[in-house]
């Protein structure tokens, strides 16, 4: 009894250990969007639309680079220890980050800046695959969409972290890198102690054969494998649902303040009530997935069509609102204008209904892929997710300058319309997927029984 109130205890401060690295891994990643009128008068001293796309490239490249390194990570995951790979990034992007610090202003910082933050995403993409791969060793099949629930929220907040560190700091940019930089080299440095979960340990195939050792891992044969189950082509290819989120997170702070002469605390202040509301609708829509799952294994992808199909409602009603805020206008004074309370309510629920899909699209990804298999397609999926993030700035920055920021933000309705059809598929492929792997894993089960037997 004691070892096992131990060794919960320990998977307790595991999971608390990663819920924080996410947690600051995405807020250093969110703190370009709010900075970038701050960026563009230190390297650039104006904040001309013309030069936004500037900053989006850095942003594009960032992702892309962060993309490739989670590819990587992930295939190495599967074959050797997963902590060690998460403490590498996790250290690398840390030291750049603090490094920001003595970046100049003008071109020249520009391009430090620039070669700095891609060399962050290289360290960066390290860190999904090998934590959402050790988190599904931790969770039982039952709990596994609340788990991945708990994690979502790690990254919700740390986006929610980083946008109003951009928010609150303003010109002291550099700062708000150095803060996030120090915080996640000393939770790099707590991995050493951490003790990794056993690849395939909360699979339920296994659990009653004592002293189970899971001794598969990835090989090249696997590639191939794994395309078999139809979902994961349509679960991982589909980077079209992240290019909504890349345009608006990266022009939201720009659009509220040039467009409808909102400052910077003000929006910081609606992106936290956003952001509360959005960690609570991940929250909720993860237990109701693994609630309804018992009863139809469809639950899980029927909750994400719908947590990505109703957002668009409430973001074509924040866009229509027509106004325009007072200069110096309080909280108060806003709240007054009817324009201004429909759009900040209607982003709310954006944010409370949309955020239900990643812990049930994580979920499925796990639950229709073997032990051995997952990390490499989590980072394959976070890899396509990415080229989303990538493509979503580059929109935004030429459709901004080309067109209008408006513009820009109404190009994200017409792709997250798209990305509600793309999920159909999985709708009518994950049954026969997840019969696939419960198949595989009780011939492993079977096997491993049988050779314990003989050995005895």
């Amino acid at each position: 009894m004691e070892n096992n109130t131990k060794s919960k205890i320990a998977m307790g401060s595991t999971i608390i250990l990663f819920f924080f690295i996410l947690l600051f891994s995405y807020a250093d990643q969110n703190l370009l969007g709010p900075f970038l009128n701050p960026h563009l008068l230190t390297f650039f001293g104006s904040i001309d639309k013309d030069l936004v796309p500037k900053m989006s490239i850095i942003s594009s490249v960032f992702m892309f680079l962060s993309g490739v390194s989670m590819v990587g990570s992930a295939i190495l995951a599967d074959k050797t220890a997963r902590k060690w790979i998460c403490f590498g990034g996790t250290s690398i992007y840390a030291i750049f980050s603090i490094g920001t610090i003595l970046i100049p202003d003008g071109e020249i910082g520009y391009t430090i800046f620039f070669i700095t933050r891609a060399l962050n995403g290289i360290g960066i993409g390290a860190i999904v695959p090998t934590i959402f791969s050790m988190v599904g060793d931790t969770a039982k099949p039952e709990k596994r969409t609340a788990a991945f629930a708990y994690i979502t929220v790690a990254m919700t907040l740390g986006q929610l972290v980083g946008m109003l560190l951009g928010g609150m700091m303003g010109d002291t940019w550099r700062t708000a890198y150095l803060i996030v930089g120090i915080i996640s080299l000393f939770l790099a440095i707590g991995l050493i102690w951490t003790k990794e979960p056993k690849r395939g340990g909360a699979e339920k195939e296994f659990q009653g054969i004592e002293g189970a050792e899971y001794s598969y891992r990835l090989k090249m044969k696997d590639f191939k494998i794994m395309w078999t189950n139809k979902s994961n082509f349509w679960l991982i290819t589909n980077f079209v649902d992240c290019i909504p989120s890349g345009i608006i997170f990266f022009l939201i702070f720009k659009y509220l303040e040039d467009i409808r002469n909102m400052d910077s605390e003000m929006t910081s202040l609606i992106v936290l009530v956003a952001f509360i509301f959005g960690i609570g609708g991940a929250l909720i829509f993860g237990f109701l997935g693994d609630r309804l799952f018992k009863k139809d294994r469809r639950a899980k992808v029927m909750i994400a069509l719908i947590c990505n199909a109703f957002p668009i409602v409430f973001f074509i009603i924040f866009l229509l609102m027509d106004y325009v805020l007072p200069d110096g206008a309080s909280m108060g004074d806003a709240l007054s204008i009817p324009g201004f309370t429909i759009a900040m309510g209607s982003l709310v629920l954006l944010m409370f209904v949309n955020q239900g899909v990643g812990p049930n699209w994580h979920s499925t990804l796990t639950d229709i892929n073997l032990p051995e298999h997952r990390a490499t397609m989590i980072g394959l999926a976070s890899f396509m997710d990415l080229i989303g993030h990538t493509v979503g700035p580059i929109i935004a920055g030429l459709v901004t300058a080309a067109v209008s920021l408006q513009g820009a933000m109404w190009a994200a309705v017409f792709f997250w319309g798209l990305n509600v059809v793309l999920w159909i598929p999985v709708f009518y492929y994950i049954e026969k997927d997840l019969d696939k792997v419960h198949e595989t894993m009780q011939s492993r089960a079977q096997d491993l029984f049988q050779s314990q037997k003989s050995e005895v």
